[in-house]
């Protein structure tokens, strides 16, 4: 089995021990099972319906500007 070291935030690496403590298993088995659950994920085929609804939404359309325009109506 490979070794891996990562750098993060003492903040992080603290959450991350206590919630695997709370899971009973150790950080580095939730790492390596998130890892394995990541990469089981993206090998999946996409949903038929998923790849269906891919690209309706043009390229051209301005979506954050469309959106932030019905919200200012919404709640106007």
């Amino acid at each position: 089995m490979a070794t891996l070291t990562i750098p993060m935030p003492e903040e992080d690496l603290a959450f991350l021990r206590a919630y695997s403590e709370t899971q009973g298993i150790s950080a580095e088995a939730l790492l390596a099972r998130q890892a394995r659950s990541l990469r089981e994920q993206l090998q999946k085929p996409v949903h038929p319906k998923v790849k269906a609804a891919s690209g309706i939404i043009a390229v051209s359309v301005a979506s954050e500007d469309a959106h932030r325009a019905y919200l200012e109506t919404k709640h106007a």
